[in-house]
């Protein structure tokens, strides 16, 4: 890497960074490119000169806080594995990211700060970053399933699974105050992605022998 590439990218990286806390502190709307170059020591062009605005800025720390790139995750399952094999990949990839400590508090804090005041990416968030991870979970369930599962029955067994993966979010101060000696290392993502895994398979199997069993 040429010196002046190094220079470019640590530019880049500098900005990314300031930007990452300011919206945190401060939401989109309240959020300037001032204090963003301010904070990164930068002139105020830079920000325009690496990522075109601050709306496209917001947009690039939103992918890195929220953990799923809008150009497509490579950490999703293969679709090509049992779809039992893709489910438990995908409660890993998110649980992981779900306990991640850093990941955890920044995309908590830019999602309360969408949800009570919506910027113009609210919709970019849904759309390239919510909803393909989203969608992903759904053929996974419905293949599950079987083809007579109708989309409500999909649609709520989708979100039983999310809500097992989020309980560990919202829930984590409680939880290690029940149990102290819980630490939420590698090794317990990997335990707590398989009995999910296995609890929402167990029921997801239960759901489709009833769908598929005559009246």
């Amino acid at each position: 890497m040429s010196e002046q590439t190094h220079e470019h990218h640590n530019t880049r990286q500098r900005i990314l960074q300031a930007a990452t806390e300011v919206f945190v502190e401060n939401g989109f709307n309240k959020t300037t490119v001032r204090e963003i170059c301010s904070r990164a020591d930068v002139n105020v062009a830079a920000v325009n000169y690496h990522f075109g605005s601050k709306e496209n800025l917001y947009k690039e720390v939103c992918i890195h806080a929220l953990g799923i790139s809008a150009a497509g995750d490579n950490r999703f399952p293969d679709p090509a594995a049992p779809p039992e094999t893709q489910l438990e990949r995908f409660i890993h990839t998110l649980l992981t990211e779900i306990l991640d400590q850093q990941t955890r508090v920044v995309a908590g804090k830019i999602m309360a700060w969408e949800m009570n005041e919506p910027s113009g990416v609210f919709d970019f968030i849904i759309d390239d970053i919510i909803k393909p991870s989203h969608e992903r979970l759904c053929a996974i369930v419905a293949a599950i399933l079987g083809p007579r599962a109708d989309e409500a029955t999909v649609k709520h067994c989708v979100f039983s699974i999310i809500g097992q993966c989020l309980h560990y979010r919202y829930g984590r101060q409680v939880i290690m105050r029940l149990y102290p000696s819980l630490q939420f290392a590698s090794e317990t993502v990997e335990r707590l992605a398989r009995h999910i895994t296995r609890f929402s398979l167990a029921a997801l199997r239960r759901i489709a022998a009833e769908i598929t069993t005559p009246e």
